[in-house]
Parts: structure tokens; sequence; C-alpha cells
């Protein structure tokens, strides 16, 4: 069923839905700068290194932040745009790390990708 939401233009997860994979929240929590890092790498926005690095660049983090999720929402056919993106990260920043992460485990396609974690 988690296909079918993305289908629609909505996130397979919602932004409380962390829970749903209680490992990527408590990575998040704990090293929130992995899962950024991981995210731009798999959405195609930063390499994870440079990533990791911009993690804690003020500004230039929230702007690569925004990259990401609006690539993810493009791959993903997700609607929304920079305003949604911003209040999401700026109100419930690891909440939408692991809304993203979740995403990026779904093949845009429909189809659940097979999870690999690093």
């Amino acid at each position: 069923s988690s296909g079918i939401n993305a289908e629609y233009g909505d996130w397979t997860h919602g932004i409380f839905g962390c829970f749903d994979d209680v490992g990527t929240c408590l990575i998040t929590y704990f090293l929130p700068c992995w899962t950024y890092a991981r995210n731009a790498e798999r959405s195609d926005t930063l390499s994870c290194i440079l990533a990791a690095l911009v993690f804690f660049v003020p500004f230039v983090n929230i702007f690569c932040w925004l990259q990401t999720r609006a690539n993810i929402r493009s791959q993903h056919h997700i609607e929304g745009g920079i305003l949604s993106d911003l209040c999401m990260i700026l109100c419930c920043g690891l909440c939408a790390l692991v809304q993203e992460s979740q995403q990026l485990d779904v093949n845009p396609m429909g189809a659940a990708a097979p999870v690999v974690r690093n």
C-alpha cells in the first residue's frame, strides 16, 4: 500500500511516521548528519561525504536540504514546494529526514525497492 500513496502525489509516510522505521529514527536522532548525507546522495543532490560536511555549514545546509527534498519530490511525483519543505525542515527536521529516507526506500515506479543499509 505504501507505493499507492506516492502515485497520488503524497509521501509514502507522513511527517510523523518516524516510528514506521525505528532503526532510521534512532540513527537520525543520534546522528542526523548520517541520514542527511545518505538522503542527499540517494536523491542525486550531493555526494555522501560532501553532504556530511555541508550538514555543519549554516544556511548552506538548509539550501542543500531543500534541494534534496525537491529532488525526492520530483523523482517520486510528490506534490509540494519550497515553502512546505522549508516548514518541514525548520519545524520537524528530524522527522523530515526520516520521511525522506523512507521515501527513498520506495521505488519511484510504485513497487517497494529492496532496502539496503550501509
